[in-house]
């Protein structure tokens, strides 16, 4: 893999804890066995909390899922290496009552795998965007799912819009990411851009002035053919 640029560094009020409203997409557009209605069944109210913290060269992004009958939690680690270049993370889903159901650890710089410097965990992409450059060009970054599994995929500022969500109305950037054809099958650029408009795509809007909070999210909760969720601000920052 060549070497890339890691993610813009950004500062937030530390720590920043942000609370979202977290529901099923209406519409699904990867039609996998995995259903988000399982998950967070109606009429039952779900939340994602997500808090950021920057100390020194140190970055972390803790989120935590609930979930029918289980919470998830995600802590992701950086450091400031001309950008945020992740060291950790962990995953565990914790049982109501009590009883650890999942658990998985990781050190990116450890191990034989030759890992993009611009590499993050997937599920932890629509909260660390927010310190792009919003000037409209397409980005790209590499997505990891497993250390099996790593896709580049790419990410823009589409254009303005007002967004209304339980915290208010605000003037946001609307972002777009969507992964990138060639990672599964080798195609000529043409082919590649008149494909784009039916790619999945994952929707973000982040807020119009820094520090850019993410106020709604619409798409997998994870890589292409997780369960598909929307997230809505609902107070913090």
């Amino acid at each position: 893999m060549t070497e890339a640029s890691p993610l813009p560094l950004f500062a937030v009020p530390s720590p920043e804890t942000c609370v979202y409203r977290l529901s099923p997409r209406p519409k699904r557009t990867f039609h996998t066995i995995l259903d988000a209605l399982e998950l967070f069944p109606p009429p039952g109210v779900f939340h994602t909390r997500v808090t950021t913290a920057l100390e020194g060269d140190a970055f972390t992004l803790r989120t935590e899922h609930e979930l029918r009958g289980a919470k998830l939690l995600e802590v992701l680690t950086c450091r400031a290496d001309g950008g945020l270049v992740a060291d950790a993370f962990t995953r565990t889903m914790h049982l109501h009552d009590g009883r650890e159901a999942r658990r998985e650890e990781l050190r990116f710089g450890l191990g034989p795998v030759p890992l993009p410097r611009d590499l993050f965990p997937e599920v932890c992409l629509p909260f660390l965007l927010r310190g792009q450059p919003f000037d409209k060009a397409r980005r790209s970054v590499h997505a990891w799912i497993s250390d099996r599994f790593v896709a580049r995929v790419y990410y823009e500022a589409r254009r303005t819009r007002a967004v209304e969500v339980p915290a208010g109305r605000f003037e946001c950037w609307e972002v777009e990411m969507y992964p990138d054809l060639n990672d599964w099958v080798k195609m000529p650029r043409v082919l590649a851009e008149l494909s784009k408009p039916f790619l999945p795509k994952y929707h973000m809007h982040y807020e119009l002035r820094p520090p850019h909070r993410l106020v709604h999210f619409e798409g997998p909760l994870g890589p292409p053919g997780a369960p598909e969720v929307v997230l809505e601000l609902l107070r913090g920052g």
